[in-house]
């Protein structure tokens, strides 16, 4: 992870937040906050801290404004984390409130930390956590999650919107060479990810923990929508390439892959590489300051990645 600063957030401060809501939370808890620690993690500036109680007991809370551009994933999020049947391997909702201006989100607390995945104990709890994933949400258990063209949609067509726009300065020669057949192959994606398992669709290291016991589970749920259960795991590779492993390795081995058709996955694999190319093209926005790096980084890993499989010159 040695491309991104240690903290990749700039954070609100559970005591920034307004007393009102912290008020709020504190009646919900049933107990005052004596400590809360903010945590670096993730992209966003909203409030995330991990917070420890009068009577002993800890909860993790999430707080952004009620009108941030992120607002409606937050309101997704509360959402889809209170409907995840209790065999999903994932930080469990208490509550949410939407208050006084902010949308709230408390969680129990987990003793845990990101995955490193250099490290083999980490990288094997994390892919049984995807294999488990597939397992318990297929078929999908929530009738109204929606389905990935709709969250995923208007992300995934990188390589057609540079095609489009013509010409683009800085792009790197590969992508130049091949930017025809790389949108042809972008545009076989929707297709190629049509299923039946409820996915969390943003899975990377800052999005997992891995406990005390060495398990792994998830958070952030906000992207949850409904496609094939390999999808889950592609997501991920890119983290896996971060930091310094192999992700055809982890392709050609692991169960939700395996059975994949191999052109499937190179159609999602090129829609990756053709998000984080061209979004990370973009201004940074003013809540991230290190969204653009993250994407800009991942996007070489992912045409390194897709050009492997192609073997496209």
């Amino acid at each position: 992870m040695g491309e991104l600063p240690a903290a990749t957030a700039v954070r609100t401060t559970w005591a920034e937040l307004p007393l009102h809501v912290r008020e709020g939370v504190e009646d919900r808890l049933g107990a005052a906050v004596l400590r809360a620690a903010s945590q670096g993690g993730g992209f966003t500036n909203g409030v995330a801290a991990r917070l420890t109680l009068a009577d002993g007991s800890r909860a993790f809370v999430k707080a952004l404004p009620d009108d941030h551009e992120l607002a409606p994933d937050y309101r997704a999020e509360a959402r889809i984390a209170g409907a995840l049947p209790s065999a999903v391997p994932a930080s469990r909702l208490r509550f949410s409130l939407d208050t006084a201006g902010w949308i709230v989100l408390v969680y129990d607390d987990v003793e845990g930390r990101h995955p490193d995945f250099s490290r083999p104990g980490d990288l094997a709890a994390v892919l049984t956590c995807v294999e488990d994933l597939a397992a318990v949400l297929t078929p999908n258990p929530l009738a109204w999650a929606p389905d990935i063209t709709e969250p995923l949609g208007p992300l995934l067509r990188g390589w057609r919107t540079l095609l489009d726009e013509g010409p683009a300065p800085g792009l790197d020669a590969w992508s130049v060479r091949n930017l025809d057949r790389l949108a042809e192959l972008e545009s076989r994606w929707v297709r190629a990810t049509a299923g039946d398992t409820l996915l969390h669709a943003d899975l990377r290291h800052d999005n997992m923990l891995v406990t005390s016991q060495g398990t792994a589970l998830t958070v952030d749920w906000a992207w949850a929508c409904v496609g094939a259960d390999w999808v889950e795991l592609v997501y991920l590779l890119p983290s896996v390439a971060a930091a310094g492993g192999d992700p055809e390795a982890v392709v050609t081995s692991h169960p939700v892959t395996r059975k994949a058709d191999p052109a499937a996955i190179d159609a999602f694999v090129c829609a990756l590489a053709g998000f984080y190319t061209h979004s990370g093209r973009q201004p940074d926005p003013y809540w991230s300051p290190h969204i653009r790096t993250h994407e800009r980084w991942y996007g070489r890993l992912c045409r390194d990645w897709l050009a492997r499989r192609t073997g496209w010159a």
